[in-house]
């Protein structure tokens, strides 16, 4: 993976207080933008890191950029600095990934903390997507009738009773099982129902679904 860096976007009159020498002395990779949408038509998503939000002018540019951003796919979590932010403003940047608020003079321990904070959560987000598409191409490389038996399995069917549902052979239903470990790569359905059910988001409406009957 790249190493994670700090996406400072800064606007105008932030440069007197600008915050690049903070995070240089915390030994943080810096990019600099002078404009929200400077950093919108630049920002690679495959990029680890955080944004930094010092813009004094505009909150709402900002959040909007992360909005944006997140509308494309994902958002890195953010921390903004000063200026003097509505709360409502506030509240929408908390919705959209900030993590945080400052404001100046920064405090500077606790600043670089959390901006580690917003770098690792970033990593671990990064980590969770490349599991989550894993499963995902896995759940989609089952055929209509493995994600059906797989369904009935989840709902608690026992192979005798999905064999009665399905009007098939035990023994159909069983090849059908093996067939589902081997392509979810698991031992057991035990570990299928695990991955799916910490999941529920990649379960594709028309294959796979979690009953939530007892």
């Amino acid at each position: 993976m790249n190493q994670s860096t700090v996406f400072l976007i800064e606007d105008e009159s932030s440069r007197d207080e600008s915050v690049v020498d903070l995070l240089h002395r915390g030994n943080l990779p810096v990019q600099v933008f002078r404009h929200p949408s400077l950093f919108y038509e630049e920002y690679d998503p495959n990029q680890p890191g955080c944004m930094v939000m010092d813009l004094n002018r505009s909150l709402v540019a900002g959040v909007t950029l992360a909005e944006q951003i997140h509308d494309r796919g994902y958002c890195p979590p953010y921390i903004i600095v000063g200026g003097q932010p509505r709360t409502c403003d506030l509240a929408r940047a908390m919705r959209s990934g900030a993590r945080d608020f400052f404001e100046k003079p920064v405090e500077v321990d606790l600043f670089l903390q959390r901006i580690r904070e917003a770098i690792a959560e970033d990593q671990l987000r990064r980590q969770q997507r490349e599991e989550d598409s894993m499963i995902r191409q896995r759940i989609e490389s089952l055929s209509p009738r493995e994600s059906e038996i797989l369904n009935l399995v989840m709902e608690g069917k026992l192979s005798k009773q999905i064999a009665s549902h399905l009007e098939i052979s035990i023994k159909t239903v069983e090849a059908h099982r093996a067939n589902i470990l081997r392509k979810m790569h698991v031992d057991s359905f035990i570990q299928v129902v695990c991955l799916i059910a910490n999941r529920p988001q990649l379960l594709q409406a028309d294959s796979i679904s979690l009953s939530t009957s007892g």
